[in-house]
């Protein structure tokens, strides 16, 4: 996945309104698109919105509108292919 690839996920889940009214997790949505626009560290910002993603799913059970489930399931999938090539993915298992 690539910075306008994630974006473009992000900019799909803060239209739902079921987002924008949750204003921290829309917040946290419009930070990580300003912080990959600004041309912050793309690692750092799918880390941070993943772990943003998370706790939304946990605190809702695992119930979200599908468009912030399209982008969850990007970053958790950019996250696993990161950690595969690291030789550590299995570190504890």
């Amino acid at each position: 996945m690539d910075k306008n690839e994630l974006m473009k996920l992000i900019d799909n889940a803060a239209q739902d309104e079921n987002v924008k009214n949750d204003q921290g997790l829309f917040s946290a949505l419009l930070l990580a698109y300003k912080n990959l626009d600004d041309g912050k560290e793309f690692r750092d910002v799918v880390r941070k919105l993943g772990g943003v993603i998370s706790t939304y799913l946990m605190t809702h059970q695992y119930k979200a509108p599908n468009d912030l489930m399209v982008l969850a399931k990007a970053v958790q999938a950019d996250d696993q292919k990161f950690w595969k090539g690291t030789g550590i993915s299995h570190l504890f298992w």
